[in-house]
């Protein structure tokens, strides 16, 4: 069997492991955090991009397959956290209790390899721990130290800052509300909690200078839009519609088994024979 299928083969392992699958349960500030997971990946394709002049340069100096495996597994505890009800966070455990991140990671590894028959290298398998250990920088206890766990880092921050964001705007809001809708009944047909909807009516009344909702109702009714907000707001708002749609769409497994940095991967040594 080609190298290229072993490292199809173990990726899609990770994806399909029941700890990375739960992460399609856990929403994380209005996204799934396995929407996230493929922003991550995403935004730091972008940045490599950025930096190397083509990925068949960065492949030179990076590794691609700790990266794809590193972002994978770099929220793992969000699921563990959240769905077994523990009184922590995330952020939490990655600032004062690493070794349980630790752990957790090298345990999915673990598994991944008995379930493919597929033995990571202990090199590959340190630089993808120390990925996901580091992935918070200056927010964890543990900071990103090689180039690969870098990127991570800065897609990480890059993806938490404007793409976790419930992506909803005034515009249905308003118009439920022109349609006799009172905001306890908003708030139960949207799903949204009232700070969300206070929120976004707010962004739009300074994006145009009205104070009241009824000021919004009536420009809804002469224009049939309200703003989101200022242009930097509708831009997160827009860019995570267009992010969850595609991963609904496509499901994270398959965009990140088909993202371009797998055609890129031809070290030889990612496996124990």
């Amino acid at each position: 069997m080609h190298q290229e299928d072993n490292v199809k083969i173990f990726v899609n392992g990770l994806l399909l492991h029941p700890i990375i699958q739960k992460l399609k349960l856990v929403d994380d500030k209005g996204i799934s955090v396995s929407a996230h997971t493929y922003d991550v990946l995403q935004v730091a394709i972008k940045l490599i991009k950025k930096k190397y002049r083509s990925l068949e340069d960065a492949q030179e100096e990076l590794d691609f397959f700790s990266m794809v495996a590193g972002v994978i597994l770099h929220d793992s505890t969000k699921a563990t956290i959240r769905l077994n009800g523990e009184p922590t966070s995330h952020s939490v455990i990655m600032k004062h209790h690493p070794q349980y991140v630790d752990e957790e990671a090298r345990l999915i590894i673990r598994e991944v390899e008995a379930f493919t028959k597929l033995k990571l290298s202990d090199a590959y398998k340190e630089r993808i721990v120390h990925i996901v250990l580091s992935h918070h920088g200056q927010w964890g206890k543990v900071y990103p130290e090689t180039r690969e766990a870098k990127i991570v880092y800065e897609a990480d921050k890059y993806s938490a800052t404007y793409h976790r964001i419930t992506p909803i705007g005034a515009k249905e809001i308003v118009k439920l509300m022109c349609d006799g809708f009172k905001k306890d009944e908003i708030i139960k047909i949207l799903g949204q909690t009232p700070g969300i909807i206070d929120d976004r009516l707010k962004k739009s009344k300074n994006q145009l200078g009205v104070k009241t909702n009824r000021d919004l109702m009536n420009y809804y009714r002469k224009n049939g839009y309200v703003p989101l907000g200022d242009e930097s707001f509708s831009r997160r708002i827009y860019e995570t519609e267009r992010l969850i749609k595609k991963v609904d769409k496509f499901g994270f497994e398959d965009l990140i088994l088909k993202n371009p940095l797998m055609d890129y991967i031809f070290n030889e040594d990612i496996f124990v024979l």
